[in-house]
């Protein structure tokens, strides 16, 4: 059965020009690429329905035509809009309630896509500036992710989250120094209750307010949209609606016997796999432009939060290899930026994915190694000078002119991962590694020299087993 909508969406370029009429049929053959036959079946079709009316010899559009025209143009409006954002939307239950306002101009990418990495970083942007913070979150499988939400945030910004159960579990034991940090610091508050299947984070500055949408697939991120507008008081609203039927749970995070960080627990730093441990350190022990300090687990390898640099960066850790001379191991790849043993040599460089060539490339023997006791790497590149430390010593440098930018994502320390995904893949590190830190700087060598002092590793000496 044809609907009244269904003709004004056929017959939508005639009902918009009527609505400056009234214009006749000779009028309309000028402006519409159509035979007076057509133009005739048109306005007999549009007359019967009362989407247009016979005024002075010609023809005008009735309100109802203007209604009906507006509401056919919305609808293939929201089409296109959820038509964009399926991709994103895959790994959802068809119930899983996202209303359109959401959709309409939303920005959408999966996380596969280079394009993400644009919209995370928005969000991060959007996170520093809110002056509010609203977030609900489902299981996911990478929880240091929620990081970014406490440390980039404003000091003065409220932040009020609610986890689902698992989460909140997970984040209690793996994570209670982050969970501490975020109630102590007073404007933070932590709820647990039924969540959807997807991530919303609200931010708010002023009266400027975005929302972003977070899917995952199997707890790995999917998707992210971002939407302003109906769509973010849309998201607002939602969030509301979840922390209402939630439980607080600021009383036993207060209990949890954690130092505020996301640092994992206790004091010593276990072999892979395991929950890792490196605290920030004192005060007067950091330095300007640390990013992180410490590292998080990813599926037995261990990941850092995601960070970017444009110019100069530093990375540095501490590694104990089991065999220093057994093939291609990456210790640590952020970005394009990479630390690896290989051909029996430590290499810090910057892989260059347009020309397909190491840049800034510094190296030593791997015989300066010494695989029975830690030792401390550092590597620092400030566009014209790529310098590799050991043990705080200049061991190598070279001068480079490659423009150096590390898009926002998270180090991988210990595994290679390909593309920009968060699977593990061969050439894998053998041995341990603590205290991984990454600087949107480059250190200098007292600076460098000073992080060895301060950082070196509390965890008794590893035998392997």
């Amino acid at each position: 059965m044809t609907t009244i909508l269904d003709t004004a969406r056929r017959r939508a370029t005639i009902l918009d020009y009527l609505r400056d009429g009234p214009l006749d049929k000779r009028d309309l053959l000028d402006r519409v690429a159509a035979s007076r036959s057509t133009i005739d079946r048109a306005t007999e079709e549009l007359l019967d329905c009362g989407l247009v009316r016979a005024v002075d010899g010609g023809y005008e559009t009735t309100l109802a035509g203007v209604l009906a025209l507006e509401q056919s143009r919305a609808y293939d409006r929201d089409a296109d809009a959820i038509a964009t954002a399926a991709p994103a939307l895959t790994p959802l239950w068809k119930e899983s309630e996202i209303d359109v306002a959401f959709l309409r101009d939303a920005d959408v990418s999966l996380a596969a896509d280079d394009d993400a990495v644009r919209l995370l970083a928005e969000l991060g942007s959007a996170i520093r500036n809110a002056d509010e913070l609203r977030g609900v979150f489902p299981r996911i499988a990478r929880p240091e992710q929620l990081e970014t939400l406490y440390a980039r945030a404003n000091a003065d910004a409220d932040l009020d989250l609610v986890f689902s159960e698992s989460l909140f579990e997970t984040l209690a034991s793996t994570f209670p120094g982050w969970l501490r940090g975020v109630v102590l610091a007073g404007t933070g508050r932590v709820a647990v209750g039924p969540v959807p299947e997807y991530g919303l984070v609200v931010c708010r500055a002023g009266d400027d307010c975005e929302a972003f949408l977070l899917t995952y697939d199997e707890g790995r991120l999917h998707g992210v949209l971002r939407s302003r507008g109906p769509g973010a008081a849309w998201a607002d609203e939602r969030v509301d609606t979840l922390r209402d039927g939630a439980t607080d749970r600021s009383a036993r995070i207060r209990a949890l016997d954690a130092d505020p960080g996301f640092t994992g627990i206790g004091d010593v730093t276990p072999p892979f796999g395991g929950v890792s441990a490196v605290a920030e350190g004192d005060a007067e022990e950091r330095t300007e432009g640390l990013l992180c300090g410490g590292y998080a687990v990813d599926g037995g390898k261990l990941r850092t939060p995601a960070f970017g640099a444009e110019g100069a960066c530093t990375v540095a850790f501490w590694m104990q290899p089991n065999d220093p001379d057994g093939g291609w191991q990456i210790l640590l790849k952020w970005d394009y930026v990479t630390i690896t043993l290989r051909r029996g040599e430590l290499h810090g460089m910057v892989y260059d994915p347009d020309c397909e060539e190491r840049r800034a490339d510094t190296a030593i023997p791997v015989d300066r190694i010494d695989a029975e006791r830690w030792q401390h790497v550092a590597y620092t590149y400030d566009e014209s000078h790529a310098r590799l430390y050991l043990d705080g010593e200049l061991v190598d440098e070279t001068e480079d002119d490659y423009p150096l930018t590390v898009d926002e994502i998270g180090a991988a320390l210990g595994y290679h991962y390909r593309g920009r995904d968060t699977g593990v893949h061969d050439p894998t590190y053998d041995g341990r590694l603590y205290d991984a830190r990454l600087y949107d700087v480059a250190l200098s060598a007292e600076e460098i020299e000073r992080l060895v002092t301060a950082t070196g590793p509390t965890a008794p000496a590893w035998d392997g087993e």
